[in-house]
């Protein structure tokens, strides 16, 4: 396995915890579609976000150019929106918001090289096995 494989598998399951760590504060909070001050479309967004997440994660291991398209673009909406419309959220610092951001430049710092070194689609193993 290449860096730009495990590099890209990293960044995967990154995704994952994303998503996952979201429904587990929901959860944590005793209410699944809680939004505190946030705007009442705010679930909606995010749990769309998690899906989104999942598709990401699949992409980036299956067909690695699309992965690191769908990825830049869900961090870029990730962040514009999360920054807009709800920077501190209940908290004077929002620690979430801080730990998205640090994802966001990783992902987009590493876009470029793995987008020269990333195929677009990754081959199944091809057999050695000679049918004689």
């Amino acid at each position: 396995m290449s860096a730009a494989d495990r590099t890209r598998v990293w960044l995967a399951w990154g995704f994952v915890f994303g998503a996952v760590s979201h429904v587990a504060w929901t959860l944590v909070n005793g209410d699944l579609w809680y939004y505190g001050p946030a705007p009442s479309w705010a679930p909606w967004f995010w749990y769309g976000i998690c899906l989104i997440d999942f598709v990401v994660f699949w992409l980036l291991l299956k067909r690695p150019r699309a992965g690191i398209v769908l990825a830049m673009a869900t961090m870029v909406t990730t962040l514009i929106v999360n920054w807009t419309q709800f920077p501190t959220f209940e908290y004077t610092f929002n620690y979430v918001l801080i730990g998205l951001t640090v994802f966001g430049v990783i992902v987009f710092a590493l876009a470029p090289w793995l987008w020269r070194t990333s195929p677009w689609r990754i081959s199944p193993p091809s057999s050695t096995h000679s049918g004689g």
